[in-house]
Formats: C-alpha cells, structure tokens, sequence
C-alpha cells in the first residue's frame, strides 16, 4: 500500500522463523541416519544444474571425511526428481560419472510435476531442494512435514508470501529437531570470512557504506552479496529505492540503495551483458576500505594494510558448505541457517519492489 511517495512491504518472515517453539513429539524419534545406518542418505528435487552439482558436491562431502575419495563415502544420492526427463536423465548421468560409489537411485528418479512426492516418501535423510524458488515453499512445507533434515538454495522465495510460508515451515522444523541449511557458499569460503572477522573486529573503524556489483539479475547473484552485508553487519535493510531497465542494446541493468536499519546505505548496482568485469562487495570505513572478492583491504591513502592468503578457487565455498553440513550431521549437530535465508531473500524482494515501484519501499 502506497504511503506518500514510500511503498511498504510485508514481511514479519523472520521473526516467525526465529521464534521460539513447543517441542514436538516427532522430535526424539527423529536421527540422523535412515534405518540405523551409518550412511547418510540424499533426495534431490530439481535436477538443473544447480541441483547436480550440489548432490556432487554432497557425496564428495562423504569422502573429504573419510579421506578417501576412491570408496564409498558413506554419503549416497539414493532418489531424484525433476519435471523433465531429459533433465533428470542428464544430471544421473553426470553425478554419477563423477561419483560412481555414491549413487543408488535405481527405481527412485521420478519425473513430472508431483515427481518430487516421490523422493519425500522415499527412505532419504536429507533433502536438497534446487528447484526455481516460486515452488520452494510447498517442497520444504513436505519435507518438514516427512522429517526430513533440508538443505535448500537460495533464494528460497519469489514473493513475501511464499517466505511466510517458509517461515511458519521453519518453527514446525525447527521443533521437530530438523536440520535446515541453506545456498549461502560465500559464508563458507575462507577469504570471505577473515574478511568479514576483520570488518567486525575494526580493522575500517567505523563503517560508512557499501558497495556490490555484479552481472547478472536482481535475484540469483544478488541475494549472496545482500547476505555478506547482512552478515558484516548483523543487520538487515529496513528500506530500498531503485531504478532499472533496459538500455538501447537490450542489456537488462538496476541500481538499488538500501538503508540499513542505523541508517547504513548500501548501494547496490547490476547490469547483465557480457564483457561486465566488476563484480563484487567493497566496504568503506573512516581508516580505509575493503574488496571482499579480492581479500584486500586498503588504508584512506590507498595503501594495502592487510591481504589474504587463503588460496580460494571458484567453487571451493560450495564445497565447503556441503563438508560442514554432513561433519555437523554425523556429529550429531542440527545446523540451523534459515533466519539467515529470510533474511537475504526478504532484502532481495526489497530492492525488486523498489525498482518495480520507482518508489521508497520500506520493509514492514
């Protein structure tokens, strides 16, 4: 509803998440393991390339711990659903020519619109969700509704609605001992965090405001680098004004500036064509800034103060959230990352009401 010249969004998601729950009575009888076995077993709904790579990813997980990739690692993708054939066939294919010991989906890949019924009824411990986020909501609802430890990619939302929805899921997993973790590889890249335990310990003095660049949509890339603001500042935004488009050249691009809730501004900036170099988050500060894709930061004359020496590779944060996930499950641990979740996907759906808008939007 229009408010002078603001738009106000709904969005009370993260507190629904993050209260606190009655125990219920699934709880205790709900482990880790199917059937008492020490493997851990996987689900994977939605087979596109995201999807693949994560049960890659997640069967590779068994044998980091075991140290011993040419066996079995203890971690198997046993069920698989998409709505296209060709694409379910094409990521067995894949995962399982690079991961041979970990894949025993034989009579469990179900295909059409309900096919992902087929993999919550079946005898799985973890479920990763990698569908397009519009039906997220109703996966992870029956999932937790199944007792099933989640791991979902993000955003995990297209609308206010369907993060409610999650949220309200959220409090139902939350009681029941779930394990819910969630698409945010840049929190388990090294370089990212020495970055972010510098920001926060002072090394900048007081932060002034930020900067993230990037190629491609409101949505996808950009939902990682709200949540690495997010996270330096333990805060979320509480307001957004954008503007966007399409240029002569036909190439989509948006600008967004959020204020934080202590008045922080984050200018956030997107324009997908190729040859697009800049990408990134840059933090400024009273005593100097931060390039947090490059692991630098620089005093107020320019000069590097501090550098990482973290050999970061592409890709190496995804892998590495997959080998705490299942570190954290066989210890025993329920990892709990969905505040985290609501919190970068509600920023997103910020700045895109405020860039549909051309108006103020604040965040109810």
């Amino acid at each position: 509803m229009a408010l002078g010249s603001t738009v106000a969004l709904g969005g009370s998601a993260v507190v629904a998440a993050g209260e606190a729950a009655v125990a219920d009575p699934r709880a205790n009888r709900i482990g880790v393991h199917a059937g008492g076995s020490d493997r851990i077993r996987i689900g994977l709904i939605g087979c596109g390339a995201r999807g693949k790579a994560a049960a890659v990813e997640a069967i590779a997980a068994g044998s980091d711990a075991t140290n011993d990739a040419s066996a079995a690692s203890g971690v198997e993708l046993v069920a698989m659903a998409d709505t296209q054939s060709n694409q379910l066939q094409t990521a067995y294919r894949t995962i399982r020519g690079r991961q041979r010991h970990g894949v025993e989906v034989a009579g469990r890949r179900f295909i059409g619109p309900d096919g992902w019924r087929g993999v919550l009824a079946s005898d799985v411990d973890l479920v990763i969700l990698a569908t397009p986020p519009e039906f997220r909501a109703l996966h992870f609802e029956n999932a937790v509704e199944a007792g099933k430890h989640v791991f979902m990619e993000c955003p995990i939302a297209s609308d206010a609605a369907g993060v409610q929805r999650i949220a309200q899921a959220g409090v139902r997993a939350r009681s029941a001992g779930l394990a819910v973790a969630v698409g945010h590889q840049r929190r388990h890249e090294l370089r990212t965090r020495q970055c972010v335990e510098r920001l926060r310990g002072g090394m900048l003095g007081e932060l002034t405001y930020a900067r993230t660049f990037g190629g491609d949509l409101h949505d996808d890339r950009q939902v990682h680098r709200l949540d690495i603001v997010n996270w330096v500042l333990d805060q979320t935004p509480r307001a957004a004004r954008g503007f966007g488009g399409v240029n002569e050249d036909n190439v989509p691009y948006h600008l967004v500036e959020y204020t934080y809730e202590t008045d922080f501004p984050l200018i956030s900036q997107y324009r997908k064509h190729r040859g697009g170099r800049q990408h990134g988050e840059y933090f400024h500060g009273t005593l100097g800034s931060c390039d947090m894709a490059h692991g630098s930061i620089r005093d107020r004359s320019g000069k590097v103060i501090w550098r990482s020496e973290a050999k970061e590779i592409r890709g190496k944060g995804w892998q590495r959230q997959f080998n705490e996930l299942i570190a954290s499950l066989r210890a025993g641990e329920k990892p709990w990352q969905l505040d985290q979740a609501i919190a970068s996907t509600n920023a997103v759906l910020l700045g895109q009401a405020a860039i549909q808008s051309g108006q103020r939007t604040r965040q109810l």
